[in-house]
């Protein structure tokens, strides 16, 4: 199955715009070392439970995110092209590594 990606800018410009929403499926305690503000934690060992447990907004691209893209494409080809109501899924390139290597902020653990 193809798999939609976005980059690291694209991604940073739809969740600025409040266009997209941000799935984080990396385990609870790498969320907790370090994440992309405003994602939402559904780790893909608590799949497909942790998918259906999201409150996904109608409208709004869906970006899947784990450490390089390899977890969250798997999520992604999973749950298929679009969310519950449609909505676009995106596979985010690089992962949190893509983002924190363009300079995009990363919230780690020691800021709170």
């Amino acid at each position: 199955m193809t798999v939609a990606t976005v980059t690291v800018e694209e991604a940073a410009a739809w969740l600025q715009a409040g266009e997209a929403v941000l799935i984080d499926v990396r385990e609870p305690d790498e969320f907790a070392a370090a994440r992309i503000h405003g994602a939402i934690l559904a780790p893909l060992s608590q799949m497909p439970a942790a998918w259906q447990a999201l409150d996904l907004p109608p409208g709004k691209k869906i970006i899947v995110q784990c450490l390089k893209g390899g977890r969250s494409h798997q999520v992604c080809a999973f749950v298929g092209p679009t969310g519950p109501d449609g909505q676009p899924v995106f596979n985010l390139t690089g992962g949190i590594q893509a983002w924190n290597a363009a300079e995009l902020p990363v919230v780690f653990a020691e800021q709170g």
